[in-house]
């Protein structure tokens, strides 16, 4: 070889050898891979990384970031860990439905009281003598602090009437006060029915908010354990049996089944303008056997119920089959419901199921409820009123008094 063509391969040799790696591969396959190829593999990301079974890259170029390395090596936390057990006591008896505790001289007769939770002395003074008049034993009571709870069940308890009481809450509020008002009502000597929510499957009760079956439902486990630690008794009340179900099954993935011994059920029977017994769905006064029928399914047993609202609402014709509930109609039918309880018969013909304690028609009084039945802007329901002071006075017969 010629020596000097030889010296010239040596210098280029030699100047390569003094260049760095990058721009050795900018010389062969120029600037534009430069970036993504340095990127790509100094800074691979871990999902990146995951997909390379046979890397060709250096080894060196190829190691993980320490953060990388660091989430391989800690173990993935199961999905399905179940939550904790509630903390219950263990010292509550299960109640069977002949053990609840009921109204002296019970006949299954309710009305809502009023639709506020704030009263005055007034008010009782002329409601008490109503209700006392309708021979009603058991009311649906709104309150909405502890005031007018220690105002209101001395004045119950006196009149013989035995009320479930419902603070007033919206489905998105917590409250922190039941074992303190549970107290109020023990003090007085009223058994402690508590509705702790109201329809949160409406809308309505969530001011604005979406409505939220989740955050609902692990509110209501809270209540619903405070409520049973306190010695109270857990009213549970929606109208979409699918959130019966949700409410069930959350109970029971905490191991709460306890609660169950010592809950009741308060349905909203509103009949619009069907007859007593219509039967084609579930809108209707018989409707509260759809919900009736969840409890068996999914706990094997039926819950006390006791209808906090329902009925027929004066001047209510949403079905055209059907006519419009005018004063006789509202009477008779009023009077029919009132009677499955002296009777021990569903207007169906069915028994009156052990399990259905009371019926709560809506409501009471209001002057600014149309379906009120004193002192509505709607005219007083002078003809149910008188017609339902005319049912004779009996006790209610259950099963196991028939024995």
């Amino acid at each position: 070889m010629n020596p000097r063509i030889s010296a010239i391969g040596t210098l280029i040799v030699l100047a390569l050898l003094a260049c760095s790696p990058q721009a050795i591969v900018r010389e062969i396959i120029g600037d534009s891979a430069t970036t993504p190829t340095r990127i790509a593999l100094a800074e691979p990301t871990p999902s990146t990384a995951a997909t390379l079974s046979n890397p060709t890259v250096p080894a060196q170029t190829a190691t993980a970031p320490a953060t990388s390395a660091t989430l391989a090596s800690t173990p993935a936390l199961p999905t399905n860990t179940p939550p904790p057990p509630l903390a219950l006591r263990t010292d509550l008896p299960a109640l069977a439905l002949r053990d609840w505790p009921r109204p002296a001289n019970d006949n299954g007769r309710c009305m809502h009281f009023l639709p506020v939770g704030y009263f005055s002395a007034r008010d009782f003074d002329i409601q008490i003598p109503r209700l006392v008049g309708l021979q009603i034993r058991w009311t649906l009571a709104l309150y909405s602090d502890e005031n007018q709870l220690r105002l209101a069940a001395p004045r119950f308890k006196n009149a013989g009437i035995v009320p479930i009481w419902r603070k007033t809450l919206r489905a998105h509020q917590r409250y922190a006060s039941w074992g303190r008002d549970i107290e109020i009502m023990n003090q007085v000597g009223l058994p402690p029915y508590i509705q702790i929510y109201n329809e949160p499957d409406n809308g309505d009760e969530w001011d604005g908010r979406d409505v939220n079956r989740d955050a609902w439902v692990a509110s209501f486990v809270q209540a619903a354990r405070d409520v049973y630690n306190a010695g109270g008794y857990v009213g549970l009340q929606v109208l979409d049996v699918d959130w019966i179900r949700a409410v069930i099954q959350s109970i029971k993935a905490q191991r709460g089944e306890k609660i169950f011994t010592r809950m009741f059920f308060i349905p909203h029977p509103y009949a619009v303008n069907h007859p007593p017994n219509y039967v084609d769905d579930e809108i209707g006064v018989l409707g509260f056997r759809q919900a009736a029928e969840v409890f068996q399914q999914e706990l094997g047993f039926i819950p006390p119920f006791i209808a906090g609202e329902g009925g027929w609402k004066f001047g209510s014709d949403e079905d055209n089959r059907f006519p419009k509930i005018d004063d006789p109609l509202h009477a008779r039918y009023h009077v029919e419901l009132f009677n499955w309880f002296r009777l021990g018969k569903l207007s169906d013909g069915a028994p009156l199921p052990d399990y259905l304690f009371a019926f709560c028609p809506w409501i009471l009084a209001g002057q600014l409820e149309g379906a009120a039945w004193y002192d509505s802007f709607e005219g007083e329901r002078a003809l149910t009123i008188a017609e339902v002071k005319k049912i004779p006075i009996v006790t209610r017969k259950f099963s196991w008094d028939k024995k």
